[in-house]
């Protein structure tokens, strides 16, 4: 099973961000990180959300457990950010919007140093929106 992790304040946005990245998934369970007690998947996918919500980076200690979290994990923009934050990483001012190379981005930081990251853990992020048009990246990460 595949732990899909919302960080959208407003539900109806789950609708944006969440529901297109499960619709490329079979099994699977969708909790709210506000919500999430224990993480017993070895697959998690952190899912994006909307431009201007960022209440995520006031809970980062509801992602602790990415510090020794030896599963995959694929974090779509804002959850590249909050794989980055929690572990170590600077987040730099860079709002990007639109299509470019054929890639959906929808943020307004990157995460400096996250070559790093990739290095050491089994991780993968995203600062653009697989789920809009790069749907493969998504379906290779569950494969």
């Amino acid at each position: 099973m595949i732990l899909v992790i919302s960080v959208c304040e407003n539900k109806l946005h789950e609708e944006e961000f969440v529901k297109p990245v499960t619709d490329l998934l079979e099994n699977y369970k969708v909790v709210h990180y506000s919500e999430l007690k224990e993480v017993k998947e070895d697959k998690i996918i952190i899912c994006g959300t909307a431009l201007k919500d960022n209440s995520y980076l006031d809970h980062l200690d509801k992602f602790s457990w990415l510090k020794n979290f030896k599963g995959k994990v694929l974090g779509i923009c804002a959850g590249m950010q909050i794989i980055g934050k929690v572990l170590g990483k600077e987040l730099e001012e860079d709002k990007k919007i639109g299509f470019i190379d054929n890639k959906y981005y929808l943020h307004s930081f990157k995460v400096k140093g996250f070559g790093d990251i990739l290095e050491k853990n089994n991780f993968k992020g995203v600062l653009f929106h697989p789920e809009i048009r790069n749907k493969e990246i998504i379906k290779e990460f569950v494969d």
